[in-house]
């Protein structure tokens, strides 16, 4: 019954296939009906409307910057956005560009411990307006940033709404790693945060890793949801024929960013060394982050930048490399804010039967679910021998690849098929529902 669906009100991430958040977000809830969901958020940009067509931008009225920095802060429109449907079959648009002048700002921010001071969330009169008349019934949250927690503490306070988190990544130990007062920032960010996680109803992680992790750090139960497949739409160009391409085509297709960026010289460098004993090689990278990584891997030959596909045609995009690259930096910073997180195409790759090659740290959740469960191929040493070898026995071997990439469609079916995760996120949601009205 869809009047079974609880109102949900989501703060902060909003639906788009473009981000990982976003993509997790819209698979989790696809099916939901579409008159008990909206979402609010800051600088809305091509928001995915087949999940939700109720979107409330938190604006300027909301997104307040504290003396002096609201000088220079821009009129971002508040209130309910128009629906526009996008054309059938658009890519994915890229991020909005960023001055190098401000990017240099945001760094002094960061530098200066004033990052986490400049910004606000406040309950507009307009906005409580606008969740007065919606009526929602639980709060849902991707949580990232200071100002986001504190919104949500005065929406569960004004509104004594359960609130349901979800955390992606760990940014909790990463947000206030850099900077001369990143200890002060720490100690008042993990206070607010767990704060709201102990005014919260139901919390969710990304990963079982999470989960762990979280028991022991906060004391908590973080019930892990991962990015569902369709398996309809994933599987219908599923990899059977596994002869190899000429050339052979190594694929990333994603994020580029903190975290997966130095990766992409190594792998390269790799490649490099094998195209030159005499190996037919392409490395094709799509992305739409904007990046030096970008501009300086070019310069390779054999390095093919592909522009963004639309979502709906990334399984047969998926389906036709040869191997499908899943590779994380291996820094300190890197590890410390991966550790934790299962990457969104994660999923995806597997559904499609391509073999994957794995390059991230062992001490990574990516890496430990990979070896338990051997959907790929894995390297988890900064060593450029051993991704080499690794690159080149996938080449010429390919049972292997068609071992790897028929355990990873398998593994995908019984653990990720949104039939099965998406009746568990949204029973969740009911039982909430129901103990807020008992």
């Amino acid at each position: 019954m869809r009047n079974s669906f609880p109102k949900v009100l989501i703060v902060g991430q909003y639906f788009d296939l473009s981000s990982g958040g976003g993509i997790t977000m819209t698979n989790l809830f696809k099916g939901w009906d579409k008159n008990r969901i909206a979402v609010a958020g800051e600088r809305i940009s091509n928001p995915d409307y087949s999940v939700c067509n109720t979107y409330y931008q938190l604006g300027y009225t909301e997104n307040k910057r504290r003396f002096p920095f609201f000088l220079w802060q821009k009129h971002d429109a508040s209130g309910l956005m128009p629906v526009k449907q996008p054309p059938q079959g658009q890519s994915p648009s890229p991020p909005l560009l960023v001055s190098k002048k401000m990017q240099l700002y945001n760094r002094f921010l960061h530098f200066s411990g004033l990052y986490h001071y400049t910004r606000r969330l406040r309950l507009s009169p307009g906005f409580a307006k606008w969740v007065q008349e919606y009526s929602p019934e639980i709060i849902y949250t991707q949580l990232s940033s200071l100002e986001l927690i504190d919104f949500i503490l005065v929406l569960n306070k004004q509104y004594n709404l359960p609130v349901i988190i979800h955390i992606m990544d760990d940014w909790p130990s990463t947000i206030s790693k850099n900077g001369i007062l990143k200890s002060f920032w720490h100690k008042i960010i993990d206070k607010h945060f767990r704060l709201l996680i102990n005014n919260s109803k139901i919390l969710m992680s990304i990963s079982d890793a999470m989960s762990e992790e979280y028991l022991h750090r906060y004391g908590k139960q973080f019930i892990p949801f991962h990015n569902p497949v369709n398996e309809a739409h994933w599987m219908q160009h599923s990899k059977t024929d596994y002869r190899a391409n000429d050339p052979f085509i190594l694929l990333y297709a994603g994020r580029i960013g903190t975290g997966i960026q130095e990766c992409f010289f190594e792998l390269a460098e790799a490649v490099k060394e094998l195209v030159e004993k005499g190996l037919k090689i392409e490395f094709h990278l799509q992305s739409t982050s904007i990046s030096y990584v970008i501009d300086e891997i070019r310069e390779f030959d054999f390095v093919k930048i592909k522009k963004p596909v639309p979502y709906e045609d990334l399984p047969a995009l998926f389906a036709s490399a040869d191997v499908l690259l899943l590779p994380n930096d291996f820094d300190a910073q890197s590890v410390s804010f991966l550790r934790y997180s299962m990457p969104t195409k994660a999923s995806e790759y597997m559904a499609t039967a391509t073999p994957i090659l794995l390059y991230a740290n062992a001490a990574t959740a990516v890496a430990k679910h990979a070896a338990k469960n051997k959907w790929a191929y894995i390297v988890t040493e900064n060593n450029s021998k051993i991704l080499v070898a690794a690159i080149e026995e996938l080449y010429h071997n390919e049972e292997l690849r068609k071992k790897i990439g028929n355990i990873a469609k398998e593994y995908s079916i019984n653990h990720y098929s949104d039939v099965k995760v998406n009746a568990q996120f949204k029973q969740a949601f009911i039982a909430q529902k129901h103990d807020s009205n008992l």
